[in-house]
């Protein structure tokens, strides 16, 4: 189950590219390509393995001027769906 607590990084099949304010995700096992948006694509620069989901809501909070249980409901959400897609994995 992924929390707040969780730490993920870049699936190991996964490649990632920004292009302006979206992301293109390629799933290099299903020949996938997945288009991100500005927060999925911040949140995929920021999950190095070593930052939580909290510590990546307090981040995107400050960068979109937003309140970090808002921006928190909508990492949760596209934590679970790039993780789904075999775009991020987490860390143990």
């Amino acid at each position: 189950m992924i929390t707040t607590e969780t730490r993920l990084k870049l699936g190991p099949r996964a490649r990632f590219r920004r292009f302006e304010d979206d992301g293109i995700v390629l799933n290099q096992t299903t020949a996938e390509a997945l288009v991100v948006s500005d927060v999925a694509t911040r949140l995929l620069e920021l999950s190095d393995g070593t930052r939580t989901l909290a510590d990546c809501a307090v981040a995107l909070a400050t960068e979109f001027d937003a309140p970090p249980e808002t921006i928190e409901s909508d990492l949760l959400r596209f934590a679970n769906e790039l993780v789904e897609t075999g775009a991020a994995v987490v860390v143990s």
